[in-house]
């Protein structure tokens, strides 16, 4: 079964949940004080050295979690041990788009109904605003850090019943939307993230590989190495500066589990290559996920999370939930390095 075959059947119950406000303050603890629940398909961004932050996902086969946390990507750790704190709880969330602002005090999260905001100055939600976008479920969003606004391919609803870009600015929370047309077919489970050193938005999809940016819109993005790519449940993140790009895991359109990470040099204008990790079989094995939270510092890739099964109701977290990745030496490493840290 695929990942989008049962979805609608848990849907009602996930949106029917209530909003919680937990009267206790943020924690800031160490991972061997406080292990969050391992997920897949939760709402992720990260901010450079600072943190990736995790919201919601599937904890358990078939229901969600109203879980926040964060990964501290500003302290070195072991892979066996990442250094977490602790958020405050929301509303449950399934695979939706999230952002958060260039200082870290306002992250965002939409559901279908809903536009979620934390403060993390002040340790509060703030309160719960309507929003009549799309469906999010399966759309990720992609932040441009130095105009805190946040893309959505496919999640702005207009009165024809197509769905444009949406974009939210994630300081006032204010969402207007992109009607310029597609190249690509729409559909759920792409990757897609903002690289800043192309001020511009990629996007990868069964489709292909295409890119956005607010002067010009959507084109194709000319690249050779891929290869076929991922069809659902990848993860895309900027890296080096937005000079590389790395893309990891998925599906096959056979929903075979991919192992692998591609990194995209994007330092030679119109000789952008992928290139694959060289790992051997069993390391491709037992890395192999759907649906993880990525994140990046410097020349790192750190992933959390997600599901070596396929099926929407068969979700196993890996035996090795945290992986980090040096683009610099194209290889796995069982140690993240705080910038300026050793």
């Amino acid at each position: 079964m695929t990942p989008a075959g049962t979805r609608n059947v848990f849907r009602s119950v996930v949106r029917a949940l209530i909003f919680v406000a937990c009267a206790s303050p943020i924690l800031s603890v160490h991972a061997q004080k406080y292990q969050p629940n391992c997920t897949n398909e939760s709402i992720y961004t990260s901010l450079e050295g600072r943190g990736l932050y995790i919201h919601g996902g599937q904890d358990v086969p078939g229901y969600m979690t109203d879980e926040f946390f964060m990964i501290d990507l500003s302290k070195s750790w072991n892979v066996d041990n990442p250094t977490y704190k602790k958020l405050r709880r929301s509303l449950a969330s399934d695979y939706n788009p999230g952002g958060i602002t260039s200082d870290g005090k306002l992250w965002t999260g939409l559901t279908e109904h809903y536009a979620m905001r934390y403060n993390a100055k002040t340790k509060a939600w703030l309160e719960l605003v309507p929003t009549n976008i799309t469906d999010p479920t399966g759309l990720t969003g992609a932040t441009d850090h130095t105009t805190n606004t946040m893309y959505v391919p496919f999640g702005y609803p207009n009165a024809k019943g197509h769905s444009e870009m949406l974009i939210v600015n994630l300081r006032t929370g204010d969402i207007t939307s992109d009607g310029r047309s597609y190249p690509m077919n729409q559909q759920t489970g792409y990757a897609t993230a903002w690289n800043p050193h192309r001020k511009s938005l990629i996007y990868v999809s069964s489709d292909g590989v295409f890119e956005y940016t607010q002067k010009d819109g959507w084109k194709p993005f000319f690249s050779k190495g891929l290869g076929v790519p991922p069809v659902w449940g990848s993860c895309l993140v900027s890296v080096g500066g937005g000079t590389k790009m790395a893309l990891f895991g998925g599906l096959t359109k056979d929903d075979a589990m991919i192992g692998d990470i591609y990194v995209l040099d994007l330092t030679m204008e119109g000789k952008e290559r992928w290139t694959k990790a060289s790992v051997t079989s069993k390391q491709r094995s037992e890395m192999a996920r759907q649906a993880p939270a990525c994140g990046s510092t410097g020349n790192q890739v750190i992933i959390s999370g997600g599901s070596v099964l396929p099926g929407w109701n068969d979700f196993e977290c890996p035996k090795q939930r945290t992986l980090v990745f040096d683009v610099k030496t194209m290889k796995w490493t069982n140690r993240y390095v705080a910038q300026g840290q050793k």
